[in-house]
C-alpha cells in the first residue's frame, strides 16, 4: 500500500520493532552510496536478530558482502529494480523478502549488506501479537519453504538458502588499517615547513604543522573515543585566511578538506598565497567519476573529477604534477605546484585529465 503513495527513486522496508544505534548518524549515507553501482538493486543492514550473512554473529571481515538474499526488517531497494521484478508478492505465507531476493538476482541484480550499519531488531515482535502461535512456527517455516520452492524450483531455493549462507564474497573494500591514500600523499610531501589542513585525529607526516577548527586535545568525529580526539597545532578555519606569512610553506595538505568548501575558488586561492613558489599542493577527496559523492557524507558540499579539480587549481595559480584516481574506492589524490606568477590568470590553458573510465578501459586492453 505504501509503494502506492511513493514516487522515490529508493525506499525503504522497516519493521516496527527496530532501533537506530544512537551515535550512528551515517548510517542512510553508507547504504544509499553502494547505488551508485547501477548494479546493485538493494542494501540491508547487520543486526542481532537476523538470519544469514546479515546477522552480527556471522564472521564476516568486509565491510560490504554480496549475498544471496536480505531480510525484510530494514531494506533499501531502487525502485526502478523492484518495479522491474514485479514488487512485492503478499500472496506468500511468508518469505516474501527471500521471493524479491530471488526476482532481484534473476535480473541480473545485485544484492549488498553492509556489515558497518547496525540496526537493532527486538524480533518478531508484531508478528507474534497478530499471528501468535503460528509466527516463526514450525508450520510457518514449512508452508513459506514449500511456496519459495514450488515457485522457484529446489535448485534456486537450495542455492539461495544454502549455499548462500556459506558465500563469502566480498563487496568494495574489506575491513583495512591500511591507509593507501595516506601513502600516495606521503610520497609526495616535501620541504621542510608542511601545514596538513584539517589534520583532525592523525597527521599524514608527523612534522606537519596540524591545523584544525577543534583545538588539540578536544574529541572528534561522531564516536567520543581517546584515539579520536584533534592533534591541531594551530586553530583555524582551513577554507578562510591561514594564519601563516604568505609564501613561507613548501608544501600544503588537504584531504577530504574542499568538498566540505562553500567558496572553492577563494579555498584554493587561500591555500595559494601560503605557499611558496614551487611549493606542492596535495589535495585528497572523493572522486565523483567512481560515484555519487555528495552523498557518503550530511557535510559534503561540492562534488569533484580530477578534471574539474585541475580546472579550479589551475585557474588558482597550480599546475597539475599527478593523478591518482582512485586510491581506495571512493577517493583520488591529485598533486599541484604553484607556479611562480604575481596573479591568477583566467586564460591560462587548462591541462586535460583523462577520465577514470578511459584510463580503466586502457589499462584492461
Amino acid at each position: 500500500m505504501g509503494l502506492e503513495y511513493s514516487k522515490a527513486p529508493f525506499v525503504a522496508f522497516s519493521n516496527d520493532d527496530i532501533r537506530f544505534v544512537e551515535g550512528d548518524k551515517l548510517w542512510l549515507w553508507h547504504m544509499l552510496s553502494m547505488f551508485n553501482d547501477p548494479n546493485i538493486a538493494a542494501v540491508g543492514p547487520s543486526s542481532n536478530f537476523v538470519m544469514g550473512l546479515q546477522s552480527i554473529f556471522h564472521d564476516a571481515e568486509y565491510v560490504a558482502m554480496q549475498v544471496k538474499y536480505l531480510i525484510g526488517f530494514f531494506l533499501v531497494v531502487r525502485r526502478s529494480d523492484l518495479d522491474a521484478a514485479g514488487g512485492v508478492d503478499d500472496t506468500l505465507p511468508g518469505g516474501d523478502d527471500i521471493d524479491l531476493s530471488i526476482r532481484l538476482r534473476d535480473l541480473g541484480k545485485t544484492l549488498i549488506c553492509r556489515r558497518d550499519v547496525f540496526v537493532f531488531h527486538h524480533g518478531s515482535q508484531t508478528g507474534q501479537k497478530v499471528q501468535a502461535g503460528y509466527w516463526n512456527s514450525p508450520t510457518m517455516q514449512e508452508r513459506t519453504n514449500h511456496a519459495l520452492i514450488r515457485k522457484h524450483g529446489m535448485y534456486k531455493f537450495w542455492d539461495t538458502m544454502i549455499a548462500g549462507w556459506s558465500e563469502r564474497k566480498e563487496y568494495g573494500v574489506p575491513f583495512s588499517n591500511a591507509d593507501t591514500e595516506g601513502d600516495i600523499c606521503r610520497k609526495h610531501v616535501t620541504g621542510e615547513k608542511i601545514i596538513e589542513l584539517g589534520c583532525g585525529a592523525v597527521k599524514t607526516v608527523p612534522n606537519a604543522v596540524g591545523v584544525d577548527i577543534a583545538p588539540k586535545g578536544s574529541r572528534i568525529g561522531f564516536i567520543a573515543v581517546d584515539n579520536n580526539k584533534s592533534v591541531a597545532d594551530v586553530i583555524a578555519d582551513a577554507s578562510r585566511q591561514l594564519p601563516f606569512p604568505a609564501g613561507s610553506q613548501d608544501c600544503v595538505i588537504a584531504r577530504h578538506i574542499i568538498e566540505h568548501c562553500q567558496d572553492t575558488l577563494g579555498t584554493m586561492k587561500c591555500w595559494n598565497e601560503v605557499l611558496k613558489d614551487g611549493g606542492k599542493l596535495i589535495v585528497a577527496c572523493p572522486n565523483n567519476e567512481i560515484g555519487n559523492t555528495i552523498i557518503l557524507h550530511p557535510e559534503h558540499m561540492n562534488t569533484f573529477t580530477p578534471q574539474s579539480l585541475t580546472n579550479l587549481a589551475t585557474v588558482c595559480g597550480f599546475d597539475l604534477e599527478a593523478v591518482y584516481p582512485n586510491t581506495n574506492g571512493t577517493s583520488m589524490v591529485l598533486i599541484f605546484k604553484k607556479v611562480a606568477e604575481a596573479h591568477y590568470m583566467l586564460t591560462r590553458p587548462l591541462k586535460a585529465v583523462t577520465p577514470l573510465a578511459s584510463r580503466l578501459e586502457a589499462a584492461h586492453a
